[in-house]
């Protein structure tokens, strides 16, 4: 893995920001792990998102997600071994940002019967699609109004942040500080996130 120099980061990100869209960030933009009065605000909002949940557990990550991101897959399955172990709970948070299929395939999860296992088939069959590429489940022919709700509320919570893309992960530490986490984190600091998460 390539590191980016900070000031260079820094300012890619606040790009990103200033732009107003969110991208799907790439492992060269290293995880930023950081206590801040916006994380600190959304964590205490989390209760307003539509999530899907693995494990079970008093030990909580939320990772907001787009059914087409390619990053956020990869943390997928990089968390394959960890669910339900060590009382941890891994709160997936659908959001719709990234591409025009983001919405019919984020809403496809949400309106199955089983929102768990369309979000599993998503991300097993990633890059398996008629297209070749994003998630794998087939888009939805038609998004609910009450759908579209929950996307635009977990893309509002993604907002507040103030994180530019995708995945983001939002958790309480065991020093009880609100951390998020901007960017797939490499191996290493997956496992320190993990022993990190109260």
């Amino acid at each position: 893995m390539h590191s980016i120099p900070r000031r260079t980061l820094l300012r890619n990100v606040l790009t990103a920001v200033i732009g107003g869209g969110f991208i799907a960030l790439s492992p060269l933009a290293t995880a930023q792990q950081t206590q801040n009065p916006d994380a600190v605000k959304v964590l205490a909002e989390m209760g307003k998102a539509t999530v899907i949940t693995e494990g079970k557990g008093p030990r909580v990550i939320n990772i907001f997600f787009d059914a087409n991101c390619p990053y956020c897959h990869e943390l997928y399955l990089a968390l394959r071994p960890t669910i339900g172990k060590q009382g941890l709970e891994i709160r997936w948070v659908p959001v719709a940002v990234l591409t025009p299929t983001s919405v019919t395939k984020g809403a496809a999860i949400l309106q199955a019967p089983d929102r768990l296992k369309a979000f599993q088939e998503n991300e097993n069959t990633y890059g398996k699609g008629p297209t070749g590429q994003g998630g794998g489940i087939a888009p939805a022919t038609q998004v609910l109004p009450a759908t579209s709700a929950i996307l635009n509320a977990n893309n509002a919570l993604l907002e507040a942040t103030k994180s530019p893309g995708v995945p983001t992960m939002l958790y309480r530490d065991k020093q009880g500080n609100a951390m998020l986490v901007v960017g797939p984190p490499d191996a290493q600091q997956l496992k320190d996130i993990l022993a990190s998460v109260k």
